[in-house]
């Protein structure tokens, strides 16, 4: 094979490894790394239970984070979780107050963080 197939989209991204894909270029791994770590790591050694209920618990998040498009969202979630703020330089710009609070609900439900 002269070429890799990779994943760039984080909700494709057990669907493509499952298939025979390589690997991912991803977003949410720069929020959830350990999280998305595994969903990827149990894909490549075919252990798809471990790896389509990381997929499952996780799909709410990816979706969410892109729902104004990115970087805002990813920054958001980055700030949820403390790692860092959601300041953007133009022009870019951070994502409603509305798609905040969905990412943060996602992020609760996927019990990455509390309530």
């Amino acid at each position: 094979k002269d070429f890799l197939v990779l994943s760039g989209d984080d909700a494709l991204t057990l669907p493509i490894l499952a298939l025979g894909g390589d690997g991912v270029i991803s977003v949410v791994s720069n929020a959830l790394p350990n999280e998305f770590g595994t969903l990827v790591h149990a894909a490549m050694k075919d252990d798809m239970p471990t790896a389509r209920a990381e997929h499952l618990r996780l799909l709410e998040v990816m979706r969410q984070l892109f729902v104004e498009g990115n970087p805002g969202g990813i920054k958001e979630a980055l700030k949820v979780l403390g790692i860092c703020g959601d300041r953007m330089r133009l022009p870019l710009w951070n994502v409603s107050e509305a798609t905040a609070k969905q990412i943060y609900a996602a992020l609760a439900d996927a019990e990455v963080v509390k309530l």
